[in-house]
């Protein structure tokens, strides 16, 4: 204590602080609080006591301009923060928030960035307290420098651990605070102890610095006032920067031209996995689960821990008794007596696990660890905390849609011919044109065009997803319109704009479809690149065919699908000829994806139409052998080619005119994915197996890399088969040359080469 000034050095998540700050404050019984937080969200403390507030939860600021330059202030119910909040609110004492504000903070990390893009170089020791903020597609999250200072290399409490005999800085801490019965003259311990790190690590940052500095300030302020019991709240790091204060005017030039931005503030949802350290917020905990059992559970001698843990094993299926509950307990109180420990520790539970429950296998741990350790907890906020009106309307919809929001996956069944399920799928697609990945759709087995599945689950980044897109409407329909229509604006790839018509139209905003509609066929009918052409109809086939789905009339963009392979037939030809093999497998890809469009268009004209541009390529000279065969394979399919006419499109191209990569890039784009079709059709069967026959061991050899290449694309499955079939073949070709007085011995010689080709050859000779 320093004239009145009660310094509570804290660790920000943790029962032990939590309850030493709580102990602390009802015997002190303070004037006011100073509270390290941001002094922008004091409107928002009397919403701790709201009946809807429950941890943990979150206090979002943010720009209002660019919301991705955001910070998180997360709180639980076991963090020492959330019961100083608590208490002043219950005991109507005040409390301010005292650290560097907002307006600042944020001003600052913007100039950083400034900086960087002009790749300027930074003070020497200066760190960013902002995670992610380079990023653009993570959300930068707050992180408050307790035990770890950003600059330093190493833990600054690992040597504090060291010195006590712990490997683990995480388990001195538990030991020695969290876990701790009697804590008499504990803040004065910390601040010792962090005095002696200070020294020794004298290193510090300009932001921690500056944060300081505005601290001390609103210190000298509380005691100007008049407050004679001024209980100060913060990170453990920061309490010898605040005792030893330097002049008032030391501290005024240090704070002197700081810039400003605009700063809202909410409070939001959070969860005890973005808690966690996994999550990447640096002023994480490992167990934020096992801490939440220890504040509401601080006598627990281990029966009622390992009593979750036998219910969490008995809904797996295992078979844990009562005898395994008492017998892990015990276990776990003799292995910390052993280690000199007061009382047992996660790690003493976990070990009991092990041995008594899994019988020495670790991996019931990782069972522990998702549902127990860390927990799938999530907390809620009052419905009238400030939200933007995007916001607001969101939440409206999922409570009208019956879409509870948890950290658990779920997973939703839809049937788009019931109404309930429509509007669900209409919702989950606007979510995701604005960006935001609350839902993301699944694979849907089966055959039906009315189905539809999804995964939903919550993570707090999607409130802020959806405050940035505030600035295109107050509701998800106005702000979907609007948003994609300035997208839609700025593409100039018909492409690209029919992706996105693809994925608007589910969303079931007729005014935006017609607009984006408008602006494809302006840009269609400037379009003269063929391939384009052709990348683009698979994705018009898929809008008009999904508008009958949902009743809609797509008639217009039906007529350009009709228009665009019009131009395709009259230009194709010319992307195919003359051009080289990289090329030839860009348009194969094309006419791959254009062919199973048509055949589920459904409509005879566009067949017509891609029948007779397939027919034009392969006869075309000039045209790549690679696309060639391609089109006879497809002709063929569709017994538009017989065998005859098929057989002397083979025999022009293995002829010996033709060079041997010739041939190959031919049989290439022949066999394209058509390994069950040779199983079946022992007419083309006939006619590779024939061609392969006639190979000499030079031409075999030449052409093999590329034939191998065809082969290994078929499944392993397909290719067993059909080295089954090989040997059958030869087998009868073998009593063929027993009769007509063939050479067996040649014959046999086929066999592994056949193999080798099929890429089963090493298979074989391992078995």
């Amino acid at each position: 204590m320093v004239d009145g000034i009660h310094f509570l050095g804290i660790r920000h998540h943790g029962p032990g602080s939590a309850k030493n700050v709580r102990a602390y404050l009802e015997e002190l019984e303070p004037d006011v609080i100073l509270l390290e937080g941001p002094p922008e969200a004091e409107p928002l403390l009397p919403g701790v006591l709201h009946e809807q507030m429950k941890p943990p939860v979150a206090l979002l600021a943010y720009q209002p301009d660019e919301p991705r330059r955001a910070v998180f202030y997360p709180f639980a119910e076991f963090s020492p923060e959330w019961q100083a909040m608590c208490y002043a609110m219950k005991k109507e004492v005040s409390l301010r928030f005292f650290d560097l504000p907002l307006v600042h903070h944020l001003a600052l990390w913007k100039e950083r960035e400034e900086q960087a893009v002009a790749g300027k170089t930074g003070e020497e020791g200066e760190c960013d307290e902002v995670q992610g903020e380079a990023s653009a597609t993570e959300t930068p999250e707050e992180v408050r420098v307790v035990d770890v200072p950003e600059l330093l290399p190493v833990d600054p409490f690992a040597h504090l651990a060291k010195a006590a005999g712990y490997d683990d800085p995480e388990l001195w801490w538990e030991v020695n605070f969290e876990n701790r019965q009697r804590n008499e003259e504990v803040f004065a311990a910390v601040k010792e102890a962090v005095s002696v790190l200070r020294e020794y690590f004298p290193k510090t940052d300009r932001e921690t610095l500056l944060r300081e500095a505005w601290m001390r300030k609103m210190i000298r302020a509380a005691q100007k006032e008049g407050f004679k019991r001024i209980a100060v709240v913060c990170g453990a790091w920061h309490v010898p920067g605040l005792e030893k204060m330097p002049t008032q005017k030391e501290d005024n030039e240090l704070l002197k031209g700081l810039p400003k931005v605009k700063v809202e503030c909410t409070w939001i949802p959070w969860t005890y996995d973005r808690l966690s350290f996994r999550s990447g917020y640096g002023a994480g905990i490992v167990s934020p689960g096992w801490y939440d059992h220890l504040w509401h559970y601080p006598d627990d001698d281990g029966t009622r821990w390992m009593s979750k843990v036998a219910a969490l094993f008995r809904t797996k299926g295992m078979d844990i008794s009562v005898a395994h509950v008492i017998e892990a307990v015990r276990l776990a109180q003799v292995a910390a007596a052993l280690r000199g420990l007061p009382r047992p520790s996660l790690e003493e539970y976990n070990d009991a696990v092990t041995t008594v429950m899994g019988f020495g296998d670790p991996i019931l741990l990782q069972v522990i660890r998702e549902a127990l350790v860390i927990s799938d907890r999530m907390g809620s906020v009052p419905d009238d905390v400030p939200k933007v009106p995007l916001l607001v309307d969101v939440e409206k919809l999922l409570k009208r849609l019956r879409l509870p929001l948890t950290t658990e996956v779920k997973e939703f069944q839809l049937d788009l011919r019931k109404p309930m399920d429509l509007e669900r799928s209409i919702f989950f697609h606007r979510l995701n044109l604005l960006g935001i990945k609350m839902a993301r759709p699944l694979r849907v087995d089966g055959k039906g065009t009315f189905k539809e599945a999804w995964s939903v689950y919550y993570e707090p980044e999607q409130t802020l997803a959806v405050i940035e897109k505030a600035v295109w409407g107050n509701t998800l329909s106005e702000a979907v319109i609007a948003y994609n229509t300035h997208l839609s604006k700025d593409i100039t790839s018909i492409s690209e704009l029919v992706d996105l018509l693809e994925r608007v139209i589910p969303a079931d905003l007729p005014a935006l479809v017609e607009e984006m509609t408008s602006r494809l066929d302006a840009l269609s009918a400037s379009t003269t690149d063929v391939l384009e052409m052709m990348k683009t109809i698979p994705g018009m086939v898929n809008v008009v065919r999904y508008g009958s789905v949902r009743n809609l009339d797509y008639g217009k963009v039906n007529d350009m699908l009709n228009a665009m392979m019009a131009r395709v037939l009259a230009g194709g030809v010319l992307a195919c000829t003359n051009v080289d093999e990289d090329a030839a497998a860009e348009v194969m890809e094309r006419l791959v994806a254009v062919d199973y469009a048509m055949a589920t268009a459904n409509q005879p004209g566009l067949m017509e139409m891609w029948t007779e541009l397939v027919n034009k390529i392969r006869e075309a000279r000039g045209s790549h052998p690679l696309l060639s065969g391609y089109c006879t394979r497809l002709l063929r399919d569709k017994n538009i080619l017989g065998y005859e006419e098929t057989a002397q499109t083979l025999s022009y191209y293995t002829s010996p005119g033709n060079t041997a990569s010739d041939t190959a890039f031919w049989f290439e784009g022949f066999l394209k994915s058509s390994g069950t079709i040779l199983l079946l059709d022992d007419q083309l069967w006939d006619l590779v197996n024939s061609w392969l026959a006639t190979l000499n061991d030079g031409s075999f050899m030449e052409l093999l890399p590329i034939l191998r290449r065809t082969f290994s694309e078929y499944s392993l499955p397909e290719r067993r088969k059909l080295g089954e079939k090989a040997k059958g073949t030869s087998a009868v070709k073998r009593v063929n040359a027993e009769s007509e007085a063939f050479n067996g011995e040649d014959a046999r010689k086929v066999i592994p080469l056949i193999e080798r080709l099929l890429g089963i050859w090493n298979e074989k000779s391992k078995r």
